[in-house]
């Protein structure tokens, strides 16, 4: 009889194949049947290969209960594997994007219908025709300040900054905002659609949600950042200006994207809440 004071865990995101890499190389039993390979096989891997990831000795549990005193750089290593459990911020900015795309018309569709229904509530009835036309131009000053943004160009820089991941921001305790677990994942292994997420989350989740994932500090603690990079020409004309061209696109984009200690970019392996 199963335990009804069981944990059960409700994932929103999984990274399935980066799960599978890890158990095979900690020696994880997986499931070779065809039942492995669907959405109840991956999820029971990574049950098994989680405690696996924690009992490690470097492996950092970060919650509310965390010391922040230790929040320093000689505490975190690249590679090392962190369980977070707070505030989850789920930032899909193409989707977001494309959805401002149409608010222009959304509001003017919006500021229609309030106008129709304003003229026929007894509010309205006691409102002269100038009052009326007040809070229409207001609607339309509003809506043309949206204009302004130029959302289609709007989308266009961010489809190019971040094709196919959601930024996930995770901040295990308020009281130290600045304190925060910053990364990408992979549109594709989120169990719900951008749509969807929004609906039934919005973009921030403050109900102790937990996110397992590996940071990324790609150099030693309190060394200084390195130089940019720099060409390395092989003697090919049109090689050396592709990656000439290839710096700077990369320049440009870790400065729109990589995060600055005190925030530690990390990769999201698993998202899940746990529901008893």
């Amino acid at each position: 009889m199963a335990d009804p004071n069981a944990a059960v865990r409700d994932f929103v995101y999984l990274d399935a194949e980066r799960v599978r890499s890890i158990a095979a190389q900690l020696d994880v039993a997986e499931d070779s049947s065809p039942q492995g390979a669907d959405r109840v096989g991956r999820e029971q891997l990574f049950l098994r290969v989680e405690p696996a990831l924690l009992g490690r000795a470097n492996a950092l549990r970060i919650g509310g209960g965390f010391d922040f005193d230790r929040w320093t750089p000689e505490t975190f290593s690249d590679g090392q594997y962190v369980l977070a459990t707070g505030m989850v911020r789920m930032l899909d900015f193409t989707w977001l994007a494309m959805a401002l795309g149409g608010l222009p018309a959304v509001l003017r569709k919006m500021s229609k219908v309030e106008m129709a229904a304003l003229k026929n509530s007894d509010e309205g009835r006691r409102m002269s025709k100038s009052q009326l036309q007040q809070r229409s131009l207001e609607n339309q000053n509003a809506i043309a300040k949206v204009e302004e943004f130029r959302m289609d160009e709007l989308s266009d820089v961010v489809r190019q900054l971040y094709p196919g991941v959601v930024r996930i921001k995770v901040r295990p305790n308020a009281q130290y905002p600045r304190a925060v677990l910053v990364g990408s994942a992979y549109a594709e292994h989120f169990y719900d659609t951008p749509a969807a997420l929004s609906q039934k989350f919005g973009v921030e989740v403050d109900a102790g949600w937990t996110v397992v994932g590996q940071l990324n500090v790609p150099r030693a603690a309190g060394a200084e950042a390195p130089p940019p990079p720099q060409p390395i020409p092989v003697g090919n004309q049109m090689e050396d200006s592709f990656e000439q061209m290839a710096i700077l696109m990369n320049n440009a984009f870790r400065l729109a994207n990589a995060p600055a200690f005190p925030a530690l970019s990390f990769t999201p392996i698993a998202i899940y809440r746990t529901a008893r």
